[in-house]
Order: C-alpha cells, then sequence, then structure tokens
C-alpha cells in the first residue's frame, strides 16, 4: 500500500536525517527524493513495502522517475531516492541521453552493472515516452542491442523511415541488420 501527498511545507536537513516541517509545527522525517530544500509544495510518498517510509519529491516529474528508477534491478527505494537527492531531473536525463553509465557507477551503493542497466533501462522508456513509440519499436531495438548493435544508431534508422512498420517482429529485425551492414 502506498500514499501519496501534495503538501506546502519546508525540507531542512538536521545532522545525518532529513525533515520535512508543515506549517503546523508537525515534522516528519523523510527520506530525500529531491535536490531542492527549504519552502514550497512537495509530494510525500508513503511506502508500505518492507518498513514504513516516507519520501519527499519536489514534484511528479520526480516522482515519476523515482517509480521507474526503484524498479530497475538493483536500485530499489533506497538507491532511486539517492540518485534523485544528488541529480536533478533535467541532469539525470542528460546523463541517460549521454550514455554516462561511468558518474552513476561512483554513487556508492551503484555499481557498473546497475548503471549499466538504469542506463539501458532509461533510455528505453525516454524514447518509449517521448516519442510515443509502440511495443514493435522497443522490441526492435532492443534486439539489435543484443546482436551488438549501439542504441543510438538503431534508434536513429528506425526514425529515419517507415518502411520497417509493415514488417514481422523477425523481419523489421533483418531490415534493421540490412540496412546497418549497408552503412558499415
Amino acid at each position: 500500500m502506498t500514499v501519496l501527498l501534495k503538501v506546502s511545507g519546508a525540507l531542512s536537513q538536521e545532522d545525518e536525517s532529513y525533515w520535512f516541517s508543515l506549517k503546523t509545527g508537525l515534522s516528519i522525517e523523510v527520506t530525500r527524493c529531491t535536490t531542492k530544500a527549504g519552502d514550497g509544495e512537495f509530494l510525500l510518498f508513503v511506502s508500505f513495502d518492507n518498513d514504513i517510509r516516507v519520501f519527499v519529491f519536489s514534484n511528479k516529474e520526480e516522482f515519476g522517475l523515482f517509480q521507474v528508477l526503484k524498479n530497475v534491478k538493483g536500485v530499489g527505494n533506497i538507491k532511486a531516492s539517492r540518485i534523485l537527492s544528488l541529480y536533478d531531473v533535467q541532469q539525470l536525463l542528460n546523463m541517460i541521453k549521454a550514455g554516462n553509465e561511468h558518474e552513476l557507477a561512483l554513487l556508492p551503493g551503484i555499481g557498473e552493472r546497475t548503471a549499466k542497466r538504469i542506463v539501458a533501462e532509461l533510455s528505453g522508456r525516454l524514447i518509449n515516452t517521448r516519442h510515443d513509440f509502440d511495443n514493435d519499436f522497443m522490441e526492435v531495438v532492443n534486439a539489435a542491442c543484443d546482436l551488438g548493435y549501439e542504441r543510438n544508431v538503431v534508434t536513429e534508422l528506425l526514425n529515419g523511415s517507415s518502411e520497417w512498420r509493415d514488417k514481422t517482429l523477425e523481419d523489421a529485425l533483418r531490415w534493421v541488420i540490412r540496412e546497418l551492414n549497408k552503412k558499415a
């Protein structure tokens, strides 16, 4: 069970803990998932997964990215919150677009394999949400990547042509391989 609340208050740090203070004087210990601090409107996400934990976000975009990040194998709630507390959404999206796994791998608890998974899974989802592509597009891209082709090269090829759209998945993959081999 989870609860999402939109509240006004102040986010501050005291020693090693972060606290969200409501204007009524009530303060709640939270796990910070935003680079923002101080007064303003925030989203509080109460998770009852293994224990009760309150996560704080400055907007729905951060919350949405948290939901995607926490589901990447090896990440979970705590590591996702750590990533979002160090990088704002735009910085993180730019790192993912650039394929910058190295910087993510430097974070405590995020190794090289987890960083690669984060970049791979989020770049696929960003392509899917930003350009409204269907599952066939992602399946062709992922299959080509599994064969050793670079994701951005395959994506650029598929974006540049609609010829593959009326083919079966296998034929679309064959078409991608043929086209990429012509360019090589």
